[in-house]
């Protein structure tokens, strides 16, 4: 089953975030980029959970081809694009990358690993002090985010981000602060732990970046 589906605490994963946006007043048309085969689905998903004033869009053969089809739908001069497998997204989030007008805004949280180059032995110590997580929301400029896309797509670039795109283009990125707690969802331990957030907020114990690294050591440690 696509990860977007996934029940988490009574509703599909992409449900929760796109029920905050379903709550701005500026946001306008939804773009959902799906897999074709999954745009019945997705609309059912939509429909029962009374999200308004979207429009499904087919995803492309690669990650790229599908923000590229969503683009050309975008008519604002600025735009917010999220995961759909990040549910803890806030109504702060969005304010805080809505707020400036950069080529892009990002949210960033601080690193909070040590992290080390190499393969069997370690090479070398990579400093974290300046380094960041890049998550969703982010917006851009809508003519800036689409002519870097098509130019990727004529000189067959394919960046791992789209932050790594806009850099590679020679574009503004500005850095606004994440919360920890706004993660992706991409292993059952994150589903884990995301049910075990909504669960302390269901009983009045919600759930910050200190308790949720407490819930991710007490799933992994043995019996």
């Amino acid at each position: 089953m696509p990860k977007q589906f996934i029940e988490l605490a009574g509703k599909p994963i992409l449900i929760h975030g796109l029920e905050v946006f379903e709550r701005l007043e500026y946001v306008g048309t939804k773009y959902i980029v799906c897999a074709p085969d999954q745009k019945d689905r997705t609309d059912e998903t939509l429909r029962a959970h009374r999200i308004s004033n979207y429009v499904l869009v087919d995803g492309g053969d690669s990650r790229a081809d599908s923000v590229r089809n969503g683009l050309r739908r975008v008519q604002r001069e600025r735009m917010i694009t999220h995961n759909a497998v990040m549910p803890f997204v806030t109504e702060a989030l969005i304010a805080r990358v809505a707020a400036e007008d950069y080529d892009c805004v990002t949210t960033a949280t601080p690193l909070e690993y040590n992290l080390c180059e190499g393969d069997e032995f370690a090479e070398r110590i990579v400093p974290r002090k300046r380094l960041r997580l890049i998550n969703t929301p982010q917006s851009f400029r809508t003519e800036a985010f689409r002519d870097c896309h098509e130019r990727a797509h004529r000189e067959g670039y394919s960046p791992a981000s789209d932050t790594e795109l806009m850099l590679h283009y020679g574009r503004t990125v500005r850095l606004v602060p994440g919360i920890e707690q706004n993660f992706k969802i991409t292993t059952p331990l994150d589903l884990a732990i995301a049910e075990m957030i909504l669960l302390n907020r269901e009983t009045g114990m919600d759930c910050g970046a200190a308790e949720g690294q407490q819930w991710r050591e007490a799933l992994l440690r043995p019996e």
